[in-house]
């Protein structure tokens, strides 16, 4: 139960938390952002399905400029564990109701359909690339996006006789794709506090997600996460 807390955090990379664009926020989400954000030049990467190798050219590409000595896993490698992640969802209780079924909309469908490519930036942190076969499946990211942080900003998850609580705030974050999202998942258990930020750029059929496990400065680690996000967005952009 206690990797329940890291599911949950990897859950929000497939489902989609936190869209900055496009919404009517609530007052705790909106009480986050600052009163401007300055403007980035637009990337629309992804217009078309990525493929395996390209994805894991682009994550070495940036390994490599950025100076980053994480190991790289493609497609191929990674679709194991994603089922499992699956799986184990299947077997855990989320209260509201609704919010279960939000933290898992299309799940499976997102697996069968999209191409990933994952390179760990540390023990905890990594950056993520999911390329679906078509926009719909980010379109309808976003839609779900919005309900999830309006109606199930704060839920809780049971599974063997433990509960693990857990909330979710949009934070601030900007990137040079259309769309940035970015939120902080707070999840406690047994008096042990965890807290996961997900920041995620959305470009045509691409979503890349950088996720940092228990930040020391949450400010710095969205501005990390927001250069090689970047980064990787104009890698692929040469594809």
């Amino acid at each position: 139960m206690k990797a329940s807390a890291l599911l949950v955090a990897g859950v929000f990379v497939l489902s989609g938390c936190g869209s900055s664009e496009g919404k009517s926020e609530s007052a705790s989400a909106a009480e986050t952002k600052p009163a401007s954000a300055t403007p980035t030049p637009t990337l629309a990467v992804g217009q078309e399905q990525y493929t395996a190798d390209e994805l894991e050219d682009a994550l070495t590409a940036v390994k490599e400029a950025e100076g980053l000595a994480g190991q790289i896993a493609n497609d191929a490698m990674v679709r194991p564990e994603l089922g499992a992640a699956e799986d184990a969802l299947a077997g855990i209780a989320v209260t509201p109701e609704e919010c279960g079924e939000l933290l898992t909309n299309g799940l499976g469908e997102k697996l069968n359909d999209g191409v990933f490519g994952i390179m760990q930036l540390s023990a905890t942190d990594t950056v993520t690339i999911i390329s679906y076969t078509d926009e719909s499946f980010i379109e309808e990211q976003i839609k779900s996006n919005n309900q999830q942080l309006e109606d199930c900003s704060t839920f809780t998850m049971e599974a063997n006789g433990q509960s693990l609580a857990a909330s979710g705030k949009e934070v601030e974050a900007t990137t040079d794709a259309p769309t940035t999202q970015a939120v902080e998942v707070m999840t406690s258990m047994g008096g042990e506090q965890t807290t996961a930020l997900q920041i995620a750029a959305l470009s045509g059929t691409t979503n890349i997600t950088v996720a940092v496990q228990d930040p020391a400065d949450t400010a710095a680690a969205v501005a990390d996460a927001e250069e090689i996000i970047n980064a990787v967005l104009a890698e692929l952009e040469k594809k």
